[in-house]
């Protein structure tokens, strides 16, 4: 039996128009799949932004104050060991701390790295590049 072009051409255009179709589609669908995903991208770094600074918002308030002996202490027996720095600088002398270790030798008056609790200290707090908190300086102010 032949058909003759009469009766196949509205089928043919079905199928072309069926596919034509099929391909938006997709393009839609892959199009929006990667604006979702740049969408959960930039929701995952604000996240991971805003619990950094929760982290260390203690230590970003402290930034640019004046604080006493005891809180650097306390700042020293909180984040030594935990991947921050802590500096002191007591006139000429400066030295770095970057274990728990070194805590016993602050907190023992016998010592000579000893930090008294009434004296003062001015903090700075460095970032890196990335902005995640590396190193605390403490300065200690003239009495």
């Amino acid at each position: 039996m032949q058909r003759n072009c009469i009766e196949i051409a509205p089928r043919a255009l079905l199928l072309a128009a069926g596919v034509v179709l099929t391909v938006v589609l997709i393009s839609l669908m892959i199009t929006q799949f990667k604006s979702a995903q740049e969408m959960v991208n930039i929701s995952s770094e604000m996240i991971s932004e805003r619990t950094e600074s929760m982290k260390n918002g203690e230590l970003e308030e402290m930034d640019g104050m004046e604080v006493s002996g005891s809180d650097v202490i306390n700042v020293c027996k909180k984040y030594l060991g935990k991947g921050i720095d802590i500096t002191l600088k007591n006139g000429d002398n400066s030295k770095k701390y970057s274990d728990e270790a070194s805590l016993s030798k602050l907190k023992d008056y016998e010592s000579s790295e000893y930090v008294k609790p009434s004296t003062k200290w001015k903090c700075k707090t460095v970032k890196n590049k990335n902005g995640i908190l590396t190193d605390i300086i403490f300065t200690r102010k003239d009495d």
